[in-house]
């Protein structure tokens, strides 16, 4: 089999199942581990996957502007707020993290809740300023475009001074050996502080977006108290996470 072929079968085989085993691509592939561990760089230098330990995995493919996510899972999107809301109840302090799935969630929280919300999406504050029995702090900063949410020091110091009961946590990338992963130093450095200072830290996401890795690790999969996604939670792609000790909704 000729390198182009040995990497069309790599490339197909990690879209199906989104994880690969470099011994085992060795012996499908008839070719020695040393073999299988250069092709797996060339294609990981190329962008089409991530070369790991022992391996690969996807590498996260979601577009990286707000503008561009809005419109993408809109049905996903709403059936994950749904689920995310009975983790809500009177009096807590919840934390939101920028995203369109916390987005979403936002947008489903009824106005009898009686809520204390920290947050550093300017969507999100705005959606929730709307509701009369939402007390909201705003975490302010230097303002990123591409997220619409404030970053740096001034906003990891307001979180760093609360304690929530829930975190929503907007996920670039998850894997239930390699955990939560971000892809830069600014939002990991939010996220961190948002998991660190939180009861219940819960990662609301698309199934698009289970096991891939982006370059900065926010925490470990058995940190994540809750894991909701679109799926029914028996679905086989949720039980490694289960396994992890997550609550899969």
């Amino acid at each position: 089999m000729s390198k182009e072929e040995r990497h069309d079968f790599i490339l197909v085989k990690i879209k199906k199942e989104r994880k690969l085993v470099m011994t085992d691509l060795a012996a499908e592939l008839g070719v020695s581990e040393h073999t299988v561990r250069r092709d797996l760089k060339e294609l990981s230098d190329a962008g089409l996957l991530r070369a790991i330990r022992g391996g690969a995995t996807l590498r996260s493919n979601l577009p990286f502007d707000i503008y561009d996510r809005n419109n993408l899972d809109v049905m996903e999107k709403q059936a994950i707020a749904e689920k995310s809301i009975t983790l809500l109840k009177d009096h807590q302090v919840v934390f939101f993290d920028g995203g369109t799935t916390t987005q979403a969630i936002a947008s489903n929280i009824p106005d009898s809740l009686n809520l204390t919300v920290v947050t550093h999406s300017l969507p999100i504050a705005n959606i929730l300023a709307n509701l009369q029995n939402i007390s909201l702090i705003f975490a302010g900063g230097a303002f990123c475009k591409s997220s619409l949410t404030m970053q740096g020091q001034q906003t990891i110091s307001t979180f760093e001074e609360i304690y929530a009961d829930v975190s929503f946590i907007g996920v670039c990338s998850l894997d239930p050996y390699r955990g939560l992963t971000a892809r830069t130093r600014e939002e990991t450095a939010i996220k961190r502080v948002l998991c660190k200072n939180s009861m219940n830290i819960v990662a609301a996401t698309t199934s698009n977006k289970l096991d891939t890795l982006a370059s900065f690790l926010t925490c470990r999969a058995s940190d994540i108290s809750y894991l909701i996604t679109e799926k029914d939670p028996s679905d086989d792609i949720l039980q490694p996470y289960a396994a992890q000790g997550i609550t899969i909704l």
